[in-house]
């Protein structure tokens, strides 16, 4: 039994799918830069650059008409009050897979508003941690001249030993209480995973919701942690104590897998959540070390005494 569990977890944890952190268009919970607009009136545009992931989200009221120049100074995307077009013509429209290379002007939307990604965006590489450096995207508001602004500022990492100091804590006590007490070991696995699945619930809704561009593969993930709390409820309940060592283990496998792909967190300074970065992490931590003790224990629990 015992190697299975452990092979459950080893497969689990090497299958679990990832989380970007800056450079991917897979749903990205963190990144080294904050990139700002400026606060330049600009009468009926409204933009917004959507999680710093180098997208650029625009609409433009009516009547108001909006030129986007390209890479070259080329025409590139029209705004106006019937719609979205983008120049076939224009490198730009190519280099953001928005239109294959061709001529005319493509119709993208019938809405006078566009999400797309600007690789014009991508922040220098070689910006110190706490420095700024300045963007801006030319456009035509109406046929007058003038630009979208903005600044890249580079976020220092956080300290990662105050995590590993009160995991390892953490951990060291729950071994001495398991330890000193091994008939409870059911009890405290169970709870342990019930923990662990409520601090998943609680990082998935929170990089879901914190993200303006969130994907499905997010919203998978939340409703994985909320099942996965409902059956750590479950668990708790169940008086056959090795099917709950085996529901804590399942709980505990899971919220480990899920808290191993939103690691970045801790090394990149900016957290994509609708929770402050500290509350992020830490919902992470536990779920991450609470599943993976959740399932220690289930493992070394004796098997003997099914029930209570």
């Amino acid at each position: 039994m015992r190697l299975a569990a452990l092979s459950i977890v080893v497969v689990t944890c090497l299958v679990a799918p990832g989380r970007a952190a800056a450079h991917s268009r897979s749903p990205a919970v963190a990144l080294d830069y904050r990139l700002e607009l400026s606060r330049t009136a600009l009468p009926g545009v409204h933009a917004q650059v959507v999680d710093g992931d180098r997208s650029l989200r625009v609409r433009v009221d009516p009547p108001h008409r909006l030129l986007v120049l390209g890479l070259l100074g080329e025409p590139f995307l029209r705004f106006g009050p019937h719609g979205v077009w983008v120049n076939r013509a224009s490198p730009s429209a190519d280099a953001d897979r928005l239109a294959r290379r061709g001529t005319g002007w493509l119709q993208l939307t019938r809405e006078p508003s566009l999400l797309w990604h600007d690789h014009r965006l991508t922040p220098p590489a070689s910006l110190r941690a706490g420095a700024s450096s300045p963007w801006s995207l030319p456009i035509a508001l109406d046929g007058r001249h003038t630009e979208l602004r903005g600044t890249f500022t580079r976020v220092a990492r956080p300290p990662l030993w105050p995590w590993l100091a009160a995991g390892l804590v953490a951990l060291a006590a729950l071994a001495a209480f398991a330890h000193a007490s091994p008939r409870h070991r059911p009890e405290l696995a169970a709870g342990v995973a019930g923990v662990a699945a409520a601090a998943a619930l609680a990082a998935t809704t929170a990089f879901a919701t914190g993200d303006a561009i969130a994907r499905r593969a997010q919203w998978i993930e939340v409703g994985s942690a909320a099942l996965l709390a409902v059956l750590a409820a479950a668990a708790m309940l169940l008086g056959d104590r090795s099917l709950r060592t085996w529901a804590a283990m399942v709980v505990g496998v899971v919220a480990a897998a899920l808290g191993l792909g939103s690691l970045s967190v801790f090394w990149h300074g900016v957290v994509i959540s609708s929770l402050p970065a500290s509350l992020a992490r830490l919902a992470t931590a536990v779920a991450f070390l609470g599943g993976a003790a959740a399932v220690v224990l289930a493992v070394l629990t004796p098997t003997r005494g099914a029930r209570r």
